[in-house]
């Protein structure tokens, strides 16, 4: 029994040794990169929700739901990557599975130097509209926070802009499959904001301004040192410098970047738009409870989270390796991922009134309704990023940009009748988001991806 007991033990040791420091292969690659980032990303959520109550308590309820619908809006002028950091990934990917590795340098350094170029175009854009943009009209603020509005407007943004650029390199780290390195710096950036606000609480009266330039700056600074260590060291070969911009490659960055574009506009205004809407229709007060419920529903969902990213590249590596076994099968597993998940949610809407109690002080009431559409939501969110992955993964995306061409129109007005002229605020928001967003993708995904795997023309596979 003890020498069978030691030779599992020995076999289980070899097994892991190799998934996770010996093996190059494809799951092993996934393995490795998913638990890593797994404990780094359970490190920064829980932080997150250890910043929650402290924000609560440093600033009012109307100065965090100001700061939520700011930070939001603050993030749309950062589509204007055209979608490039996605054209680089899938090309890297594509380019490794190929064998083609001399070309990846040229791409990194055109792909930096576009994103300088957009950049200055995102703060001519931001210099124009600050001008004419009143910010505490447009998020519906009392007049005394006006000042401090406009003042935290132009540092987040600011701040944003450099961060847009540096944050170039998780391109690179995701299509290596080593998105773990990203998130430990998102874990060290997440643990300097808390130790920030912490002592902001102690040391300062409240004050929007100074939240910001913790928030950010430690985002900031973080992503610059990190980046400059690895172009210094395991990503030498890629640094990016001006002798080797190429603009011809612009294209192939550019042709898929368009797409990927007009698809973040999509979730630019399905998702991004919902802390402004509620804000100017209903008040700051009700961003507050919809984001903090959010918040609470997105744990279940994060071991989708955690095999989103790496997923998305051992997909387009399987797929240009002509490897659909595999993807039929690792799309399977995520079919039972999925259910297990849904489960879970339902678990944590029984506890939801005990963990909002410990965790916020009863600050925030239970609406179970919007729990509800919450679990919704989220369930057929999953279920539409298991297929959309791979579809995104292959550059396939005609159906997409034409699916969401029809529906991002009918999104604003559809939201504003429900919470609106309904009058049922957050919960409206959230039957309008599942009702466009979610219904239509849910259906038409799966079958966009078994006509990929299938080899079918037409729209599916362009």
């Amino acid at each position: 029994m003890g020498k069978y007991l030691e030779l599992q033990t020995k076999t289980l040791y070899d097994k892991l040794n190799k998934a996770f420091f010996t093996s190059n292969s494809r799951n092993a690659l996934i393995l490795r990169n998913i638990s890593l980032s797994s404990i780094l990303k359970l490190g920064s959520i829980g932080i997150s929700f250890i910043v929650v109550p402290i924000t609560l308590s440093y600033l009012s309820k109307i100065e965090y739901g100001l700061w939520t619908a700011l930070s939001s809006v603050l993030s749309w002028f950062f589509i204007f990557d055209i979608g490039i950091g996605n054209g680089l990934r899938n090309k890297i990917t594509e380019l490794k599975a190929k064998n083609q590795i001399s070309e990846i340098k040229s791409l990194v350094s055109t792909a930096y130097f576009i994103f300088c170029i957009l950049a200055l175009i995102i703060i001519i854009v931001f210099i124009i509209l600050n001008c004419i943009i009143n910010w505490s009209n447009l998020l519906n603020s009392p007049k005394q926070f006006e000042n401090e509005i406009n003042k935290t407007a132009q540092i987040v943004f600011v701040n944003l802009t450099i961060i847009f650029v540096i944050k170039l390199f998780n391109n690179i780290l995701y299509a290596d499959l080593k998105q773990w390195i990203g998130d430990l710096f998102t874990l060290i950036s997440s643990l300097i904001s808390l130790i920030g606000i912490i002592l902001l609480k102690k040391l300062t009266a409240p004050s929007l301004v100074y939240y910001a330039l913790i928030y950010t700056n430690s985002t900031l600074f973080v992503n610059l040192i990190g980046s400059c260590i690895l172009f210094s060291t395991i990503y030498k070969n890629y640094s990016p410098n001006f002798r080797t911009i190429n603009l011809r490659l612009r294209n192939q960055l550019v042709s898929v970047g368009f797409k990927f574009f007009f698809l973040q506009i999509g979730s630019l205004v399905l998702f991004q738009t919902s802390g402004i809407i509620l804000s100017n229709l209903v008040g700051p007060e009700s961003v507050v409870d919809y984001n903090i419920t959010l918040k609470y529903y997105s744990m279940s969902t994060m071991l989708f989270m955690f095999l989103w990213q790496p997923l998305w590249t051992a997909f387009g590596d399987a797929y240009y390796k002509h490897d659909y076994n595999w993807i039929r099968k690792t799309i399977s597993r995520l079919k039972k991922c999925w259910i297990g998940i849904t489960i879970i949610m339902f678990v944590m809407l029984a506890m939801q009134k005990f963990v909002f109690k410990l965790w916020l002080n009863n600050k925030i009431e239970v609406n179970y309704t919007l729990s509800l559409l919450f679990i919704v939501f989220y369930s057929l969110q999953m279920w539409q990023t298991i297929y959309e992955t791979f579809i995104n993964s292959t550059s396939k995306l005609k159906l997409s940009v034409t699916l969401a061409s029809i529906l991002i129109p009918l999104y604003i007005p559809t939201t504003i009748f429900f919470v609106k002229y309904l009058g049922l605020g957050a919960i409206g928001l959230l039957i309008s988001t599942i009702l466009i967003n979610d219904l239509p993708g849910t259906i038409i995904k799966p079958i966009q991806s078994k006509k990929i795997l299938d080899n079918k023309r037409g729209i599916w596979s362009k």
